[in-house]
This record gives structure tokens, C-alpha cells and sequence, in this order.
């Protein structure tokens, strides 16, 4: 089974490295103050998914959409007194490529982490409510909340993961729907408690 799923892999990865040649490589500068432009170029690239190889230096695959986005970008830092280059680069080495790929690989990687360690802290939450008792409506909603912002974050990272690590998506999705059953268990017992202490109150 393990020499099966290596395999996959292998093709996997040799499948995107065939079809991964051209990148886009954005080149800016715009003055340290006020901070606020240098945070909005960089959420906005690190919301696509782009690698910095350094500050102010980003790549992105080459793809249509992410093209645009970027030329777009470009013209914004322009326009704000800042200075662009977008250039489109070829790497024919295989090898460099698989490292360059690796590295976007890992990137997502360390977001999907960060995500099962959100979905471990929901657990431990429900699981800290049900030690003390305060099963309650305001705690419930408070962890449907939550739960709503894990639902909410997951295709996000899923977009930015434009070589998909390997197996950290299903992963994250086994995940969520630990948590999605957790919270399902922790809504049946409020309701419970919650009734049956409303049924005490009117035996008073």
C-alpha cells in the first residue's frame, strides 16, 4: 500500500512539473511609510498563494488568472508613487522547478498545520465547557462562531494551495468534520441541560 501511494505521488509530481514551466516574478518598491500600502501589496499576493524569495520579490505560477491579478497589482503600486517590474521567467531545469514547487508545497503545509491546530482548540474548548457545566446558549452560539470561521478559512487555504501538499486537504477536512460532529454532540447536550433546568423550574 505504501509503495502504491509513492508511486502516486511520483506521478502526481512529474505530471505538475511537465505542466509547470513559466513564472511570473513581481519586483516592487514603495516607501516604508505609511506601512499600510506595503501590507496591502503583501496580503494581497500571500492571498494568492504567492511565495516571497525575498522582501519585495514574489513568484506565482503562471496562470491566466493570477497573471491578471498581478498585472493589476502592478498598476496599483504604480499608480501610488511605488515602483513595478512584472517579469515572466522560464526555469527549464527540472530540478529547480521541483524545489521551487516544493517550496509553495510547504508554504500550504504550514497553513493546513495551523488549521488542524485551530480544530484541536475547538476540541479542547467543547471539552473544557463540558468539565465545568456551562452548558449554555450563549456557549453555544459563541462555538458555532468558531465553527463558522473554520468553515470559512478552509477553502481559503485550499485556493492558496496551488500545488496541493501532498494528503494535507483531506486531512483538513477530516478535521472539520471531527469538529462539525463534536459540536453536534455539544449542541444535544445544551438542549438537554437546558430543558431539563426548564423543567425544574416549573416543577418550583
Amino acid at each position: 500500500m505504501q509503495q502504491m501511494l509513492h508511486l502516486i505521488l511520483q506521478i502526481r509530481t512529474m505530471r505538475i512539473l511537465m505542466n509547470q514551466k513559466f513564472w511570473n516574478l513581481l519586483i516592487y518598491r514603495v516607501p516604508a511609510q505609511p506601512s499600510t500600502k506595503r501590507v496591502y501589496i503583501w496580503r494581497k499576493l500571500k492571498g494568492w498563494g504567492g511565495l516571497y524569495l525575498q522582501q519585495s520579490v514574489c513568484v506565482l505560477p503562471q496562470r491566466e488568472d493570477l497573471q491578471h491579478q498581478m498585472e493589476e497589482l502592478k498598476a496599483d503600486i504604480l499608480e501610488s508613487g511605488g515602483e513595478a517590474d512584472l517579469l515572466t521567467v522560464a526555469i527549464d531545469n527540472t530540478e529547480q522547478n521541483a524545489m521551487l514547487i516544493e517550496r509553495f508545497q510547504q508554504q500550504a503545509a504550514q497553513e493546513y498545520q495551523e488549521f488542524l491546530g485551530r480544530c484541536q482548540d475547538f476540541h479542547k474548548e467543547l471539552s473544557h465547557e463540558r468539565e465545568i457545566k456551562n452548558l449554555t446558549f450563549a456557549e453555544l452560539d459563541e462555538n458555532e462562531v468558531e465553527l463558522a470561521k473554520l468553515r470559512s478559512w478552509l477553502p481559503k487555504i485550499r485556493e492558496r494551495d496551488l500545488f496541493e501538499a501532498p494528503g494535507k486537504y483531506t486531512q483538513a477536512m477530516e478535521a472539520l468534520s471531527a469538529c462539525e460532529q463534536d459540536f453536534q454532540v455539544f449542541s444535544q447536550q445544551v438542549y438537554e441541560t437546558q430543558s431539563t433546568d426548564f423543567d425544574n423550574f416549573l416543577e418550583i
